[in-house]
């Protein structure tokens, strides 16, 4: 069976304190974890890819062997996907392309904002 994993991360642009979220679902469209965590102080970009690379030492270890990750940062879709490494990001990528390369049926995809809104709050309710 494939899995889902949707996630998002945000920051709040006053403390500067970071959080990550996230839905699992089944190739049925079940619900099957959801999570939020609170990450500290880092950047938008070091938020989401610590979400993907978290989640997906998550999945692997429930044994999860066919999953489609569903994110909303295109940008961020593009660099692991096209194996750009610059700046002070690019081991964290290295690290997902690795997983990655490892899983023959996992797939990163691109989901726009407004697709995501629900992970998007699931996220935010770890800055209150």
């Amino acid at each position: 069976m494939c899995f889902s994993l949707n996630i998002d991360g945000a920051v709040n642009s006053g403390s500067g304190f970071s959080v990550v979220g996230g839905v699992i679902c089944d190739g049925k469209g079940n619900w099957v974890l959801g999570y939020n965590r609170f990450l500290g102080k880092c950047s938008v970009i070091v938020v989401e890819l610590w979400s993907i690379l978290d989640e997906k030492l998550i999945l692997q270890k429930q044994g999860y062997d066919k999953v489609v990750i569903q994110f909303e940062n295109l940008e961020i879709v593009i660099a692991i996907s096209d194996r750009k490494l610059e700046g002070l990001t690019s081991n964290l990528i290295k690290r997902i392309q690795q997983i990655l390369a490892k899983e023959e049926k996992w797939l990163l995809r691109y989901v726009p904002k407004e697709d995501n809104k629900f992970v998007d709050a699931l996220a935010k309710m770890a800055l209150v």
